[in-house]
This record gives C-alpha cells, structure tokens and sequence, in this order.
C-alpha cells in the first residue's frame, strides 16, 4: 500500500503522530529507540519543519534532549498514522514476526483517579 498520500492527507490537517516499528534495520533513530518494538513520532510544520516525505519514506531532522538527530521512516516501517481525528493502522508482517504474546499494539495509558473540583477547606 501507498501510505505517502494518507500522511500527506494528516499532514495538511496539523501535526501527525506517526508510529515506527523502530526495531527495523532499515529505520534510523537515536539508539535510546532501538529497543523499543514501536516508537511514536509527532510530525508537523513546527515540531519538524524540514520534514521530507516521498515515495521511500519520511526523513526528518528531530532534536532528542537538545541533540539534533537526522531521523528516517521508510514506508515499510511506518504501522500507523494518526491525526487529531482519525487514525489509520496498516497491516504490519513487521509485528507478525515478532513476538507479542500478552503485548498490546499500543500501551494504554493508566486510568487516573479523577479528583474532585471543589474540596472543603476548614
């Protein structure tokens, strides 16, 4: 599948979270990402404005605790694109090769205990 015009349908609209199975030997990312199975990337005019997307992939200057680092996403790398409003996930053999027993595609986020607004002050 041809995911460069789906990116560049999120890319119009604002910043585009993209998620990288950055385990891949093709993928290129700052080494403290190497371990992880799936990495997501938040891309856009203002967190990446030198951003290039083309038929191969994206390539995007992104700077990692000050560190400028020269990112790259091939296509066949890249499991989920992701917008404000929707989401697309593709097909991935990249996760189908590798064990996820027990392992969610995206870890969900721990319910917080919502405190209440108004508290009783004495």
């Amino acid at each position: 599948m041809n995911k460069l015009p789906v990116f560049e349908w999120f890319y119009q609209y604002g910043d585009t979270l993209v998620t990288v199975a950055t385990q891949m030997d093709v993928v290129d990312v700052p080494p403290q990402f190497r371990n992880q199975q799936l990495t997501d990337f938040i891309l856009g005019r203002v967190p990446t404005p030198h951003m290039i997307a083309d038929e191969k992939g994206i390539t995007a200057p992104m700077r990692f605790g000050g560190a400028l680092y020269n990112c790259v996403f091939p296509w066949e790398s890249v499991v989920q694109i992701g917008g404000a409003n929707a989401v697309i996930q593709f097909k991935s053999d990249v996760l189908a090769a590798t064990p996820t027993e027990g392992v969610a595609l995206r870890p969900s986020a721990p319910v917080k205990k919502q405190r209440p607004n108004l508290r009783v002050v004495k």
